[in-house]
């Protein structure tokens, strides 16, 4: 009875997704058919295979799954628990299906799937940083897709996307994902062997395996892993024997059945003189791009950051260093670090102005040399009104105007935060200049005018710094 009603929880569950099928994609739903429902009227516990499903439940997906109950079993006071449930309690096995190899590439016959059953070796070192999980790794517009995918992939091994390409800019958290996968697949599925490893490191094997004589032994140990993720494969340029191994490693764990994870800061037909044969294989399965955060993403990876490394930092200053470090989160977690340890030694409160000082070598010397004041008489000048009229409450069109250009600017020419520029143009609240900035950013892509009054001035102000 209860397994029956966990059923039909499950099935309106499913209705809550944002389209048909997505929490399926995702893989939540086959960990929640395994799981076990007891209890009876006024609650119930729901036991599902490991810690990490728990987590996983509680944190993301518990909300949705009460108001199911409660909709199935009408009755709006229930509550359930979320347990791991003993070793004794038979779990329903999953199965794991491989898709084909592409039409026109390898032919490795009937599709063999992963070794779900077999013990791994107590020894086996995965290489995998134990700090890097789907729950601390923060979701934006800039990644959403590429997380998506990362979390179906880790719940279906060699079933969802394989091989997975993820490609970005340097310092955008490619090896926090990929580790990501990596560390959830080994505690869904403890029997398999994952190797992390970067394209370096595979290289240097190499080479030390052709030296001792030893090559049988590199390619009996790449051959027997179930995962493999390698990272930075661009490094692969220019190095011709490397290609040539890896691609017999590719080979012979994709005729396989085995889960194939490559990361690396460009797409596969732009790493300069890699094989045609490999750019071919790397895109069989899914490709997918992380892009440079958006303001409200970076500070949500501040936060999480600041909770980790037990960092007390004021909002504004918060909002400046998301703000004046444009691309790379490894710089901007590494500001986060710098100043907390600086506010901890020095046992001196950590404000805007000793950020900006601390933090120098991380922001272009350049910007510092124009002004708001000089802005907004730029900007005033080219719009025919004042800057005392920009900074003012009045509404006409040419001053709105004329006040989302300005702040624009200052956001792109200074390293002003946001609190900041509010302040700047009459006590604004930041999310007025957050607005003004998205605004003007949107309307580039489509308004021609407003492009070429931005480019002009932006050349004007760098021109006179």
């Amino acid at each position: 009875m209860s397994q029956s009603l966990w059923n039909r929880v499950l099935e309106r569950f499913c209705e809550f997704g944002s389209e048909p099928g997505a929490l399926e994609r995702d893989g939540i739903l086959d960990l929640l058919k395994g799981a076990v429902l007891e209890g009876g009227k006024d609650g119930y516990s729901v036991l599902v295979g490991s810690s990490f499903i728990q987590r996983l439940v509680q944190n993301r997906y518990y909300k949705d799954l009460l108001t199911a109950f409660r909709e199935v079993t009408q009755n709006p006071e229930i509550s359930f628990d979320v347990l791991v449930q003993p070793e004794n309690v038979p779990r329903k096995k999953r199965k794991v299906v491989r898709n084909s190899g592409p039409e026109g590439g390898l032919s490795p016959g009937k599709p063999v799937p992963l070794p779900l059953g077999e013990d791994r070796s107590p020894s086996w070192n995965s290489n995998l940083n134990p700090r890097y999980f789907f729950e601390n790794y923060v979701v934006g517009v800039c990644n959403q897709f590429a997380h998506a995918a990362a979390f179906a992939i880790a719940n279906n091994p060699s079933k969802a996307y394989n091989p997975f390409y993820l490609f970005g800019s340097v310092g955008l958290g490619k090896t926090h994902l990929v580790s990501a996968i990596g560390n959830c697949m080994i505690a869904l599925y403890p029997s398999l062997k994952v190797l992390y490893i970067t394209t370096e490191s595979f290289l240097n094997e190499m080479v030390s395996a052709i030296k001792f004589n030893k090559m049988n032994e590199f390619r009996e140990r790449y051959r027997k892993i179930d995962v493999l993720i390698m990272d930075d494969v661009q490094f692969l340029s220019g190095k011709e024997r490397t290609q040539e191994e890896l691609f017999y490693t590719f080979n012979a764990l994709y005729e396989n059945g085995k889960q194939i994870i490559l990361s690396s800061d460009c797409m596969p037909n732009d790493i300069p003189t890699l094989e045609g044969r490999l750019k071919s294989r790397f895109g069989w399965g899914l490709i997918a791009d992380i892009q440079i955060p958006d303001f409200e993403t970076k500070v949500e990876i501040l936060k999480g950051k600041m909770a980790q490394e037990k960092v007390d930092l004021p909002m504004d200053v918060v909002y400046f260093l998301a703000n004046s470090i444009k691309s790379n989160i490894r710089e901007l977690e590494g500001a986060m670090i710098r100043l907390g340890a600086y506010g901890n030694l020095m046992g001196k409160p950590i404000t805007i102005e000793v950020a900006r000082n601390l933090l120098s070598d991380l922001m272009p010397l350049s910007r510092e040399s124009i002004s708001v004041d000089r802005i907004l008489q730029e900007v005033a000048d080219y719009f025919k009104v004042l800057p005392k009229e920009i900074r003012s409450k009045k509404r006409h069109k040419t001053l709105v105007t004329a006040r989302h250009v300005a702040v624009y600017l200052i956001r792109e020419l200074t390293q002003k935060s946001y609190p900041e520029i509010g302040r700047e143009l009459g006590g604004r609240d930041h999310s007025t200049a957050i607005y003004s900035f998205k605004m003007v950013e949107e309307k580039l892509e489509s308004d021609p005018a407003l492009t070429s009054d931005i480019v002009y001035l932006k050349k004007k102000l760098e021109q006179q710094g």
